[in-house]
């Protein structure tokens, strides 16, 4: 029954070659990779085993091959992305062998390469910078309603598992519902609450930019009935959605690009961004140096359970870096690294990422991540204020990279938040290749939105 996860990608290659890769990539892989669970999957007899997205990413990217790959344009970000991609593969491959790596090899292409490129090459070239904000929204909208029967009932399960479980062999129960406050919180597709959270609070800033930005109608003609506009109920339900996850890493995240955003949403930035500096070196080093004391106690004898856990995830650092540190340059692969036993669990990516795949891995994936906030930061700042406020997309995204950043401190960047990382890794760098033409397209009048007309009529020829 488990290949009945192929579908999408039957869907999906049917749909690119008879429309385009474009609308495959928005209307099949955008909704896959949100609304259904990677942890569901095909045992593929002596072959890697894939999961929806890779099914529908890998036949979208077949077909953007064989029609010449639109929209591509070679940068020293590729550099960086494949450079981590291979290092993955190489890393594993020399610590287990082929035949124990090639489901994680499947995975680096899937999540890693694909989403990349084809968010690189399909997003801004073709002026869909708005319809893939949305298709984003809009499916996590639509997360959140269902994600609500967990939070609602108190399951023990999330509606995903209960429906699709049984297709699948029991795939999938072992994400156990997590509580906090005796509440349960709710992970949606996602896995684990806190990859819900990161997924959920980066649709909340992309809804954030798209409201701003005026991109959607108040009242659309189909939804009149809608007590308040639309933009507001989606950012509201997407509030809900992050809100529900309980997670305190991506939400207080939240906060800081929250925070940063007023650079963007003010004619002072200049003034803005300086005051933010004087605030950081005023409060932020003072406040790094409590939390350094307040991090370093043994977890036996915390005041209570934040710092319990604040203290575990300090005590990481210090018992597994030596261990990291004998194999520096490629890692112990994915599950080969001597385990301390009072800690098997390494809820912090960067150390997690250090383990596995060595210096290189973990220099690497900085170098994407601080590489690309810079130029989007720098970038942002030197544009002219963008009206309306707010509307400026290098500013978002880069408040989305200071949530993720913060957030895989607490978390390893699993399941749907590595594809959607490198989704968005990809989106930035075409906005920051294409900017200028995009812009001289729109100052032109070549892709300016035409006027709606008057009346519509029907033409016959």
């Amino acid at each position: 029954m488990s290949i009945i996860i192929l579908i999408p990608g039957f869907i999906a290659f049917y749909y690119a070659l008879t429309q385009s890769p474009h609308k495959a990539f928005l209307k099949i892989y955008v909704p896959v990779l949100l609304f259904i669970p990677t942890y569901y999957y095909w045992k593929a007899p002596g072959l890697p085993d894939p999961n929806a997205q890779q099914a529908a990413i890998l036949a979208i990217l077949g077909v953007w091959f064989i029609r010449g790959t639109p929209g591509w344009k070679f940068s020293f970000t590729d550099v960086l992305v494949f450079g981590f991609a291979l290092t993955l593969i190489y890393s594993e491959y020399s610590n287990v062998g082929y035949k124990e790596s090639q489901n994680f090899i499947a995975t680096v292409i899937g999540a890693v390469i694909a989403p990349y490129v084809l968010a690189k090459a399909l997003i801004e070239p073709a002026g869909l910078r708005i319809q893939f904000a949305k298709s984003i929204v809009i499916v996590l909208a639509v997360v959140t309603v269902f994600a609500l029967f967990q939070t609602v009932t108190k399951a023990d399960f999330t509606l995903w598992q209960k429906v699709m479980g049984p297709f699948f062999g029991g795939q999938g129960w072992e994400w156990p519902t997590q509580y906090r406050w005796g509440l349960p919180r709710a992970a949606g597709p996602f896995g684990h609450a806190i990859l819900a959270g990161i997924v959920m609070v980066v649709g909340y800033r992309i809804q954030r930019w798209l409201q701003w930005s005026q991109a959607w109608p108040q009242r659309p003609a189909q939804l009149q009935w809608l007590p308040i506009p639309l933009p507001t109920l989606l950012t509201i339900t997407l509030f809900i959605g992050a809100l529900i996850t309980l997670v305190r890493g991506p939400l207080s995240g939240a906060i800081v690009a929250a925070i940063v955003l007023l650079i963007g949403k003010t004619k002072k930035r200049w003034t803005i961004f300086w005051t933010l500096v004087a605030l950081f070196v005023i409060v932020g080093i003072p406040a790094i140096s409590w939390f350094i004391n307040y991090a370093s106690v043994d977890p036996a004898l915390a005041r209570n359970e934040n710092q319990q856990t604040v203290a575990y995830r300090w005590q990481l650092i210090e018992n597994y870096v030596d261990i990291a540190n004998k194999r520096f340059v490629w890692g112990w692969g994915r599950m080969t690294w001597p385990k301390v036993p009072s800690q098997p669990s390494i809820d912090n990516y960067y150390l997690l990422i250090f383990l596995q795949h060595g210096m290189m891995g973990l220099g690497l994936l900085l170098a994407l991540l601080l590489s690309m906030m810079t130029r989007l930061f720098a970038h942002a700042m030197l544009q002219p204020v963008a009206q309306p406020l707010g509307s400026s997309l290098g500013f978002t995204l880069f408040s989305i990279y200071i949530v993720i950043v913060w957030s895989i401190a607490t978390v390893w960047l699993g399941e749907q938040t590595i594809y959607l990382l490198f989704l968005l890794l990809g989106w930035s760098e075409g906005y920051l290749l294409f900017y200028n033409q995009n812009l001289q397209k729109t100052t032109s009048g070549l892709v300016a939105a035409a006027p709606e007309p008057k009346f519509r009529f029907r033409r016959i020829l």
